[in-house]
């Protein structure tokens, strides 16, 4: 599990300390380590995480019974109540054969804390071989409290707590934590959405979870804020994604071997993803460029939370309609990841497709490219919007950078290897094509999209133009996606559509 090397440019009290996960980070009250790839330790304390590990470990499952309409609730407007219980019948199954195979290599005990159902409703689902427990208390903490405090009373010594929702965590992950434990009060393995994944203990520690707003994307800072002021030593594991909501679900698209999604790709099928924030004015013409659904051809308008017209332009169009996270990336994530088509094409909501488009896209997929997009035509008249659509051309044609409202297209299986768009504020379609570039070339279609002039005769084509430029300079420099969005919108709040 760790390889102790010298580190020759460090003093010979010093070790570096490689570990087989991706990022560590080392917290000990003042003293604070970052590192990607490997953490610096000193001899001593290299010496205690290495120490004697037959010390009785205990490891808690929070899990519960897959019943559709309980299960996995902030899934069910994108994917209904049966898939919904179904996935997290798959990411339950996935983690509690994590747990199986860490038992087969390390001696531990295992207690599935369950909500829902009873014990032999759990055994059916799950499996006889593990030792189930009903859940009590009525926040998560009380019920981490409970489960704690049951395993350490059981004469414990190192306890971890998982949940069941996180598709990446692998056995590696969890015998790590128990091994930093030897040398830390509490371990943590973040996860992207702000909460955590898991939580080990040495010690039971009700206080720890105190003044903790569940639930929320504070939970792992506040959690770090009462490790500080319990005095607690503390370490923290890798980053990892769990599935809480629709653009969660992605991830899920590339594994093999299983079908967590029950959404079967359908061959020579075209999805076509439109996110979408109170766009009464410009959907229709969006969707009337795109044609109405059939066999072949899916759609799918994910909202952000209009208050508008929005969702019924979209119901009565045939569109496959569902509510998501507000943020374009988020938006378009959601709506990739239950797509059925063998392409993916995402479409902003006050652009308009040309005729014949599916031929453009099936020329340019047929061909060895990554993804590929439209030129741009800006819906007004005069010598300035001219200007900016021949830039648009050079750009996408010579530098192969096309930028999200030329309809990026892609192969779907591209796309979800690819792990789809981050989850940025802004600049998440540029992001993505610098990725796609490395791997392949990027296809321009011959005929051009035709989107809305609003941002250009809003601010006005010199403003709007610079400030593109800024945001490019500044993304490239490596300033954040949020300082990014501030200084594309404005002072106002950030607006991601």
């Amino acid at each position: 599990m760790f390889r102790p090397c010298l580190n020759p440019t460090q003093s010979p009290n010093a070790v570096t300390l490689t570990l087989g996960l991706s990022k560590l980070q080392i917290h000990d009250h003042a003293r604070e380590f970052y590192t990607v790839g490997e953490c610096t330790h000193n001899a001593d304390e290299i010496s205690h995480i290495m120490s004697d590990e037959s010390g009785h470990e205990h490891l808690i499952v929070l899990a519960r019974l897959p019943e559709p309409g309980r299960t996995k609730t902030r899934l069910i407007p994108a994917i209904g109540a049966d898939k919904a219980a179904a996935v997290y019948d798959y990411l339950a199954r996935r983690t509690l054969q994590v747990v199986r195979e860490l038992s087969e290599r390390r001696r531990i005990t295992v207690t599935v804390h369950y909500t829902g159902g009873s014990d032999a409703e759990l055994q059916a689902a799950f499996g006889k071989d593990l030792e189930y427990q009903s859940q009590q208390g009525n926040s998560l903490g009380e019920r981490l409290q409970f489960a704690i405090e049951m395993a350490f009373a059981r004469n414990a010594q190192r306890v971890l707590v998982i949940g069941t929702d996180c598709p990446t965590l692998n056995a590696e992950d969890l015998e790590l934590a128990f091994d930093v434990l030897g040398n830390h009060d509490v371990v943590i393995g973040p996860a992207l959405d702000g909460g955590y994944y898991l939580i080990g203990l040495t010690n039971s520690c009700p206080d720890l979870f105190d003044e903790i707003d569940w639930s929320t994307d504070q939970v792992y800072r506040q959690t770090i804020e009462r490790a500080l002021a319990l005095k607690l030593t503390w370490i923290s594991l890798r980053s990892l994604q769990d599935v809480d909501f629709p653009e969660d679900l992605l991830p899920l698209r590339k594994l093999t071997g299983a079908d967590p999604l029950p959404c079967k790709t359908k061959s020579g099928r075209l999805s076509i993803v439109v996110p979408a924030l109170n766009e009464e004015e410009n959907l229709s013409w969006a969707l009337s460029s795109i044609g109405n659904p059939h066999d072949r051809l899916e759609i799918i308008v994910v909202d952000g939370g209009s208050s508008d017209g929005t969702i019924s332009i979209a119901q009565r169009h045939g569109c496959k309609v569902f509510p998501a996270n507000r943020g374009r990336a988020r938006q378009m994530n959601a709506g990739a990841a239950i797509a059925t088509g063998e392409y993916i094409l995402f479409l902003h909501a006050d652009t308009i497709l040309p005729n014949n488009y599916r031929l453009e896209i099936d020329r340019i997929l047929n061909t060895p490219v990554q993804c590929g997009a439209f030129p741009l035509q800006i819906d007004s008249q005069g010598f300035g919007m001219r200007l900016i659509e021949v830039g648009v051309a050079i750009r996408s044609k010579f530098m192969r950078m096309p930028y999200g409202d030329q309809a990026l297209f892609f192969r779907a299986a591209d796309f979800y290897a690819h792990g789809g768009f981050k989850h940025m504020a802004i600049m998440e379609d540029y992001e993505l094509i610098t990725r796609m570039r490395r791997s392949g070339r990027i296809g321009i279609a011959e005929r051009p999209v035709t989107t809305s002039a609003r941002r250009w005769l809003k601010k006005g084509i010199l403003r709007t133009t610079l400030v593109n430029q800024i945001c490019v300079i500044a993304y490239r420099l490596g300033f954040s996606d949020k300082t990014i969005a501030w200084l594309y919108h404005g002072s106002k709040k950030s607006r991601i559509q």
